[in-house]
């Protein structure tokens, strides 16, 4: 059984406002723009945001509005979106954190590693494979199913080693390190591990109303910045996807800090 999916319950308040909000924000992408498929692309960016951020943050609903919100600078200078690719995150995450509440599964491990594999080869990039044995990694440590995770780790690693040496499929991106968004693309994910280490300690429940020990909440925000700084450094994502993953982040830590601000 695949246990990773979240639903979205609409009776709950804040999710009703977010979906609303990203229908908003779609159908004025669509009317300002007259290209519907931009207006889908924007709004789902926005939601996306949100996803991401209650992930990293799933004991505030408002560090959510506020990522989201911040995502809206894609517009900036708009690029597709890579949807797919965000979502491996997103489950990668689930699996990492147990945010549903369910027992990690074989058809779940399975699932990972199909989508995995299946980008590497369609993006011709192993940096996938090498996130999969981390993901691997950080479950060992933190879920049961050890064994099932190191099996299919092992077989990542395995193939990422071959990927990447006999197809090479792994090259490092040129970048301006001159270029201001480019330094707060590798600045911020290291330094945002500083609040997400001190967020992890509050009391966080996941889909069933059980407690989520602090030590998945941090593995999960340590796997999503990893990801965001291999991505950017190996991978071809756009200014779009970048600014999402940016405002997660951003959103989370400023929430954070006006908390903590509050309590002094």
């Amino acid at each position: 059984m695949f246990t990773l999916g979240r639903k979205i319950d609409l009776r709950y308040k804040p999710n009703l406002i977010i979906v609303l909000a990203a229908l908003v924000v779609g159908a004025a992408g669509w009317l300002l723009s007259e290209e519907f498929s931009l207006g889908i692309s924007l709004g789902g960016g926005f939601f996306l945001t949100w996803v991401f951020s209650r992930e990293l943050d799933s004991a505030h609903d408002y560090s959510a509005y506020l990522a989201a919100i911040l995502s809206l600078s894609m517009l900036v200078d708009f690029e597709s979106i890579h949807f797919l690719s965000a979502l491996w995150l997103v489950l990668h995450m689930r699996a990492v954190n147990g945010i549903t509440g369910k027992s990690l599964t074989l058809v779940d491990v399975l699932a990972l590693l199909g989508l995995t594999v299946f980008l590497s080869l369609n993006d011709e990039n192993s940096i996938y494979l090498l996130l999969f044995v981390f993901a691997m990694m950080l479950i060992r440590q933190t879920r049961a199913k050890t064994k099932m995770a190191s099996i299919a780790g092992f077989l990542a690693l395995l193939l990422f080693t071959i990927q990447s040496t006999l197809m090479d499929a792994l090259s490092l991106n040129q970048i301006d390190y001159s270029n201001l968004f480019n330094l707060l693309m590798i600045v911020v994910p290291c330094l945002s591990l500083i609040p997400f280490w001190f967020l992890s300690r509050i009391q966080t429940e996941d889909d069933k109303g059980n407690r989520v020990a602090q030590s998945k909440v941090f593995a999960s925000q340590l796997l999503y910045n990893a990801a965001v700084l291999l991505l950017f450094f190996f991978s071809d994502i756009s200014f779009s996807d970048q600014m999402i993953y940016l405002s997660a982040n951003i959103g989370v830590v400023l929430h954070f800090l006006i908390l903590k601000s509050k309590i002094k």
